[in-house]
């Protein structure tokens, strides 16, 4: 059975935390950039908790990142503070914001209200329609009995001469059709709004706005690019005030799921940070002591092949670079170098000559 480093679950969580907030934050910036907040008594309770939870999930992302450089770059300095600050910033902002978002979720929702001018935006395609129907009923009345179903072609193009449309129309349309194709709903209370009562015929009508936009209700065959898998004939403002909730919900489920996991694990990578540091301040005093002994070693070679000679130069001891988990091992070279030669060096002189002198006196 393979073996799994602990090292290797903590990245694994790290990309997971990751690669889910790096969509939180893709859907929260496409719902700030739509603007069609509902508004929560009165106030703008949500779009806030959105821009809030933009910027939260930036940070959480950029704390995450990181970790994952320093997990791959190996031991620094810099890990065991960052860590700690990371675990403050997540205990003292990330884990409350997350736990108010649920809280958030299950206030009344009688108190959500449409945005003024969403609900001005709908109102107004509303009375478009109306105008609409009411003109097209007065030109088939004026009709001739020798019409027939061929000039309905011409009846619309003459509805569109009568109905002009002003540039603040096409605006509060373009904010219509953008809200129904996101949410996949149908005017303001549903289909009936824009006068497509039959159900089964809904999806196939259309009122002609402009000569190349029609109202309609979102789907896959009206629309190429929405994401509505069949008619939807709901209305917006019961979708909108559903789908907010639920998508603040679960973003801040999620959420809180990794960041109280988070503040659970931050002791297990600072315990990895720690080891690390260990491993490396062994692995720079083994380096450290071979240095020393090879030194020590040229040294004596040195002194033995030259007893007298004291222009031959003698070998150099190699800079010891400093410590990055240490600084008190750099203060040991090189003067404590020299202490420790002074018996390994001079000890082999006192014995040479301490030898020659026996051997004059035999």
């Amino acid at each position: 059975m393979m073996k799994v480093k602990f090292r290797t679950v903590l990245l694994v969580f790290l990309f997971i935390k990751l690669c889910i907030l790096f969509t939180v934050l893709q859907e929260t910036i496409e719902s700030l950039n739509s603007d069609d907040h509902p508004l929560l008594f009165g106030t703008n309770d949500i779009y806030l908790f959105d821009l809030t939870l933009a910027t939260i999930a930036t940070l959480s992302i950029f704390i995450s990142g990181f970790l994952i450089i320093l997990f791959a770059i190996g031991h620094t300095r810099l890990r065991k503070p960052y860590i700690i600050v990371a675990f403050i910033i997540n205990l003292l902002f990330v884990v409350p914001f997350f736990c108010s978002g649920i809280y958030l979720t299950f206030q009344d929702d009688l108190g959500l209200q449409m945005k003024p001018d969403v609900d001005e935006s709908f109102g107004a395609m509303i009375n478009f329609t109306e105008k609409y129907y009411e003109i097209a009923s007065q030109m088939k009345n004026n009709m001739t009995s020798a019409t027939n179903s061929s000039s309905l072609s011409s009846i619309t193009s003459a509805i569109l001469v009568n109905m002009s449309v002003e540039p603040d129309e096409m605006r509060q349309f373009e904010v219509v059709e953008h809200i129904q194709k996101r949410y996949c709903c149908c005017g303001l209370s549903g289909a009936s709004d824009y006068g497509f009562d039959d159900i089964d015929e809904a999806p196939k009508m259309s009122i002609r706005f402009t000569s190349k936009l029609n109202i309609k209700c979102p789907h896959n065959s009206l629309f190429k690019n929405s994401t509505c898998v069949d008619s939807h004939l709901k209305g917006c403002e019961t979708r909108l005030k559903t789908v907010y909730p639920t998508r603040i919900l679960i973003y801040s489920a999620i959420g809180s799921v990794f960041s109280i996991a988070f503040a659970l694990l931050t002791p297990l990578i600072y315990s990895q940070f720690e080891l690390d540091r260990r491993r490396a301040r062994s692995q720079y005093i083994r380096n450290w002591r071979h240095s020393l002994e090879t030194y020590v070693n040229d040294y004596r070679m040195w002194s033995l092949r030259n007893p007298q000679n004291k222009k031959e130069t003698p070998p150099q001891v190699d800079e010891v670079k400093q410590s990055p988990v240490s600084p008190a091992i750099v203060s040991f070279t090189p003067i404590s170098i020299h202490f420790l030669l002074l018996f390994s060096v001079y000890e082999p002189k006192y014995q040479i000559k301490k030898s020659k002198i026996e051997e004059n006196e035999s």
